[in-house]
């Protein structure tokens, strides 16, 4: 498969979307599927999914993207709390139940990389929800390690559950990634990403 046959996931700002692309990450947000490993896991309703926008599109210590397939979005991929002092951030990402064929390993190498190389950030966290194995699991296999356990940390269908801290270093990435992208090469031959990112006035 050579690059003009290859499937295109498009990384967007936020703030580049039109509206019909605004209404479905509004949708994607309020499915099922993604509210139940999220914090905020309640129906988001319009006018919060706005106000939403409004207020990661304008702070500058996060990046926001929406992950396009097909020219349609199909989740959410989020740089937070990016903090130059001391060259560290936290990062998420979901995906619609339907995002299948390798899209979220894909996902998960390509947006590391620009948040190492493109933010300099020199340690990357994470936290995944109790009960979430496969995405701890994933996110092992990129190199994370477990570094904590939040015992009781937040309430789920009434339920209080902790939460796992993860933790990636810059060195470890830059050791580790030339041997994940041999082992995950069979989706880089299928997909190429593109970066689209308004910067800041």
């Amino acid at each position: 498969m050579n690059n003009t046959e290859k499937i295109k996931i498009g990384l967007i700002s936020l703030e580049e979307l039109d509206s019909n692309q605004s209404l479905q990450i509004l949708r994607i947000r309020n499915d099922a599927s993604v509210r139940r490993w999220m914090y905020t896991d309640h129906e988001i309703s319009l006018p919060e999914h706005q106000k939403w926008l409004n207020r990661v599109n304008q702070d500058e210590s996060r990046r926001d993207f929406a992950v396009l397939h097909k020219g349609l979005p199909i989740g959410v991929v989020s740089a937070v709390d990016i903090n130059s002092k001391h060259g560290t951030a936290s990062w998420a990402y979901y995906l619609q139940d339907s995002a299948r064929g390798g899209i979220g390993a894909f996902i998960e190498y390509c947006f590391i990389e620009y948040i190492f190389n493109e933010l300099k950030v020199d340690k990357l966290n994470c936290e995944v929800i109790e009960g979430n194995a496969a995405v701890v699991k994933l996110h092992e296999k990129f190199l994370f390690s477990k570094e904590g356990f939040r015992r009781s940390n937040v309430v789920k269908d009434g339920v209080r559950c902790g939460v796992y801290l993860l933790g990636l270093t810059g060195e470890d990435w830059l050791s580790g990634k030339a041997s994940l992208f041999e082992k995950y090469r069979k989706f880089f031959d299928k997909f190429t990403v593109e970066i689209i990112r308004k910067e800041f006035k």
